[in-house]
Formats: C-alpha cells, structure tokens, sequence
C-alpha cells in the first residue's frame, strides 16, 4: 500500500470510524501484524495495540464531535509523512495538529507510526 492508493484517506478515516469492527479491519488492512504506533506517551504494538489507540483516540475526541483531517502529506521512498488537523465536526478553529512519521513494511503496510504533536 502507498499513498497513491490510498493510504492517506484510509489512515485517517480509521481514526473518525464510529463503527469498532470496520475500525479493526482497517487496522489490520493499514498495519503490519507487527507494526509500532507511538505517540508521545505510549507504544501500541501489533494489531490489538494499535486498535486501542485508535479506539482511545475516537472516544476521546471523535465521538465528543472533533474530526482528524488532512493537512498535508508527502512521501519519501518507502516512508511518508502525514499532517492533520482536528477541529470540530461541525466546524470552527483547529484544536490540535500533529504529524504522522510512517515506514512501510515490504508488503506495503505500515511498518511504524510515529506521532508528533504540534503547536498551532
């Protein structure tokens, strides 16, 4: 998998996916069986790991009305970089911003997620 097919609406669809079993299949669709979600205070790891932080992240924001969207992205080879916003659904200021560092495994799937927030 690469950003050109993809991956970028996927990634952050995952993290606004009110349903929990489309949310664990995208997991294991997105991540390695392997793979290392880091964000400034924890390591999640393998697919079950990954899956908490995904769900942590929607009951803490989405579903109290925030929404992850895009602000930018590259890639680099077999890396690529992700930016997004989170702000209200229904609108208004960004609350948060930060930065999503991926490598990809040789079948294409995310190898390791680091996160980093930003200061808006």
């Amino acid at each position: 998998m690469s950003i050109n097919d993809g991956l970028v609406e996927r990634y952050l669809a995952v993290w606004n996916e009110p349903d929990a079993d489309r949310r664990r299949k995208e997991v294991a669709e997105i991540w390695a069986e392997d793979g290392l979600y880091a964000n400034t205070g924890r390591e999640f790891h393998g697919h079950e790991g990954i899956l908490e932080a995904v769900t942590e992240a929607y009951d803490e924001f989405v579903a109290q009305g925030f929404a992850f969207r895009l602000h930018a992205h590259a890639e680099n080879h077999n890396t690529a970089r992700i930016t997004w916003n989170m702000a209200p659904r229904s609108g208004g200021d960004v609350a948060a911003r930060g930065t999503q560092y991926l490598v990809f495994a040789e079948d294409g799937r995310i190898r390791t997620d680091h996160q980093f927030p930003e200061e808006i």
